[in-house]
């Protein structure tokens, strides 16, 4: 029988509006370890992540001072070679224990997920074992090459996907978010089981790694299960990496890209390029939800903007918008399908510049306010929302605890001020995808 008492102290973060709590410790092997108990759910989810993405192609090692280059796609690269053994795919291990599961890539971050009703405890032995067990032979990575080409077509033939990498490529003149997360059918080409396993040393320690948890299990005994599966297993030191990017001009690289695809009507993407980044921690978060909530305002579905162009038939349902904030970059991003692209772009960037500086209305601002509250606290019923977000603010020092109390405290001249800083006319990028 398992012992009830935790491996090592836990660190409780509460949010009394939520009602929620995450409870997290460290262990000995340097990995950190979170857990978000929900009582009375059946389903779980297990996320084990490092802080390794897409961005992350050249970066220096303290211990030796090298600076080593690798190729575009390396960090996907590697999750899918994580996800196959010698034996096939980890899916269908997963498969057999009645459990779902999944691997992404992103710019900051790789992750690896399972969500299960039966079977958790096998379910996160599979998942440790696999993850920190590489096997990787020029013979597997020659045939993985294949599929990821494969992929990366599928990308390219895409008119929504490149809608989307065309805008950034415009926007961005050298820093890697303009970088397809897969690569290029070139870059992967000159991936090796070397530089796999180098990366894999480098980026694949405990100590930059998190194990999150969610679901109706008891944190102390996921520490305890977790430490005995890798407790016993040498990682060698931690290596001290500092990750090297570019320096971006201000400016954007182009204003505006087009190409023709067999599309039936025109896609555009269309976004602002933010100069003010370097925030961490409450300050990128705050940023992040001001900038959320003026969008939300000013363009979401219940603005009178929105159903303006929808009236006028300038957009449709599959109208988006998003905003991007790390330390590193920042953007906002307006997406969907257009018969008349350029009047679309006009309409959405005159209406926000003109509430900017005519003044929100405080009454619409408290509206949208009340209303993207109550959206953020409903996505915490979902565990899937929790499992794919958890890590992703974490690892922008972010707690995804804090996202509605920050909401609650910000003020409408604040909203105003960063949107008249973003907003700026020469730091749009506009990519369309018109009709052969």
């Amino acid at each position: 029988m398992r012992g009830t008492m935790p491996v090592h102290s836990m660190e409780i973060a509460r949010s009394e509006l939520l009602k929620e709590e995450v409870a997290t410790t460290r262990l000995d092997c340097g990995l950190e370890v979170c857990v978000q108990r929900k009582r009375g759910y059946a389903r779980k989810y297990g996320v084990f992540a490092t802080r390794y993405g897409s961005l992350d192609t050249k970066f220096r090692r303290a211990d030796t001072g090298e600076v080593v280059d690798v190729p575009d796609g390396l960090a996907h690269f590697l999750e899918h070679k994580l996800f196959e053994e010698e034996s096939g795919s980890i899916d269908d291990v997963f498969a057999e224990l009645g459990a779902y599961s999944n691997a992404f890539t992103d710019y900051t971050m790789t992750g690896y997920l399972f969500s299960c009703v039966d079977n958790f405890w096998p379910c996160l032995d599979t998942l440790l074992d696999f993850v920190m067990r590489p096997h990787f032979t020029e013979e597997n990575v020659e045939k993985e090459k294949g599929i990821i080409e494969q992929e990366i077509k599928r990308n390219e033939d895409s008119p929504g996907w490149q809608a989307t990498y065309r805008m950034l490529k415009a926007m961005y003149k050298r820093f890697p978010v303009r970088v397809e997360v897969a690569g290029t059918v070139d870059s992967i080409r000159s991936i090796d089981a070397d530089i796999l396993y180098r990366c894999y040393n480098t980026f694949y320690h405990p100590s930059n790694m998190t194990l999150f948890v969610v679901g109706d299990v008891a944190p102390d005994e996921v520490a305890e299960r977790t430490s005995e599966a890798l407790g016993n297993r040498d990682y060698g030191p931690a290596p001290a990496v500092e990750c090297l990017y570019p320096q971006e001009p201000r400016e954007v690289g182009a204003r505006r890209v087009e190409r023709r695809m067999p599309v039936s009507e025109p896609l555009v993407c269309f976004g602002f390029k933010d100069n003010d980044v370097g925030y961490e921690g409450t300050r990128l978060l705050r940023k992040t939800v001001c900038m959320e909530m003026l969008l939300y305002t000013l363009i979401g579905r219940s603005s009178e903007l929105y159903n303006e162009l929808y009236e006028a038939g300038l957009l449709d349902h599959t109208f988006d918008w998003n905003f991007d904030c790390d330390k590193d970059y920042s953007f906002a991003v307006f997406e969907g399908k257009s018969s008349s692209p350029d009047a679309l772009v006009d309409r959405v960037c005159r209406g926000i510049s003109d509430s900017l500086a005519g003044g929100i209305d405080r009454e619409l601002f408290e509206r949208a306010r009340r209303s993207f509250i109550g959206s953020a606290l409903r996505a915490f019923n979902s565990l899937e929302f929790i499992a794919y977000n958890f890590l992703d603010y974490h690892f922008r020092t972010m707690r995804l605890l804090d996202r509605v109390g920050v909401a609650e405290n910000i003020s409408l001249g604040e909203v105003i001020d960063l949107g008249k800083r973003l907003f700026d006319p020469e730091m749009l990028a506009v990519s369309v995808v018109n009709p052969l």
